[in-house]
């Protein structure tokens, strides 16, 4: 039972959508390194932070209440207890070591094949060789063909690869054993958004919002509908998210809403944040530079301000008039 409770752990932890934070990746990686050589106190320590950073998080919180039911004196994991060069190599990777690492978990290849392959992977995929990755993870597959998180591990490699029609064999294959899952959903509506087929990626990211209702899950929402170009919902999404989300997606997107409102003071301050924030987008940069062209041309045919009219001078006739006017109103 401790076994396949370790399998989901592991799963749950690589399924996660952070939040747009490098900390908040350092902190998931050490906290699942813990938990795999069985040191579970200083997982749950690690997941604190992340909590601390991003505490609406109900993911780990759940990790950490299965973690916290973990807690016993038998601390070590069952990869752990019963392949100790598994053990090792995680030690190995969390001192920063690959080499290390690597020269480990080629000792356990011999036992715990599927195990063994799916650490591979992992490890692999952690130095973006994508290739190597999934042909371990394949080969976990071909030990264990119940070992279906392969096929999520396999499409994350496809889509970081850039491989995004690749993305779509292996994220259906896990959700037709997995059809509750939210994150795979995501995943599946990412390829198709990478694609351009953004009524596709629209039926996908609702199916994961109404199984969990996730900050990066309405992003990518707002995402779609703005390249669909229905800017008004765009923005009405994306709007609120700016108060938990600081990246140059999410201003690139309610800039891109703005801009197809005509709000072009809006858009050019949205854009701006998001330029300042990414590295090289061309397609950034062109809506800022078409922002920045609409306020100007705003600006230069503006008409120019009436300046208010000076009452004349009375004349000798009028001045007369008043006077004659007054006499008439005193008698």
């Amino acid at each position: 039972m401790k076994k396949l409770l370790l399998y989901c752990l592991i799963f749950a932890m690589s399924a996660i959508p952070v939040v747009a934070n490098e900390m908040v990746d350092d902190y998931m990686d050490i906290a699942r390194n813990y938990c795999i050589i069985g040191d579970y106190p200083h997982a749950i320590n690690y997941f604190n932070r992340i909590l601390s950073i991003d505490p609406n998080n109900s993911q780990v919180k759940d990790i950490i209440s299965m973690l916290n039911r973990f807690n016993s004196n038998d601390r070590k994991a069952y990869a752990t207890r019963t392949n100790s060069s598994i053990y090792n190599a995680m030690v190995a990777k969390f001192n920063g070591d690959s080499n290390l690492t690597l020269e480990y978990l080629k000792k356990a290849a011999n036992s715990n094949g599927f195990l063994f392959y799916n650490f591979l992977g992992e490890y692999y995929r952690d130095l973006k060789n994508y290739n190597m990755a999934i042909a371990a993870f394949n080969s976990a597959l071909e030990y264990n063909p119940d070992f279906v998180q392969a096929y999520l591990a396999i499409a994350l490699c496809r889509y970081d690869m850039g491989d995004y029609e690749g993305v779509i064999p292996p994220i259906s294959k896990f959700l037709y054993f997995n059809q509750q899952d939210a994150f795979a959903y995501y995943v599946r509506a990412k390829a198709y958004f990478m694609m351009g087929q953004n009524n596709d990626a629209e039926t996908e990211i609702v199916t994961a919002l109404a199984l969990n209702d996730d900050v990066m899950y309405r992003l990518l929402q707002g995402m779609i509908l703005c390249k669909k170009g229905q800017y008004a919902q765009a923005k009405n999404i994306l709007e609120p998210l700016t108060n938990l989300i600081s990246n140059s997606e999410i201003y690139k997107y309610l800039g891109m809403a703005y801009l197809g409102l005509k709000d072009y003071n809006e858009a050019l301050l949205n854009l701006d944040k998001a330029v300042i924030l990414s590295e090289d987008d061309k397609e950034l940069n062109a809506k800022y530079n078409e922002a920045k062209a609409a306020v100007k041309t705003i600006v230069r045919t503006a008409p120019p301000a009436e300046k208010p009219q000076e009452t004349p001078p009375a004349t000798s006739e009028q001045t007369q008039l008043d006077s004659t006017t007054d006499d008439d109103e005193n008698y």
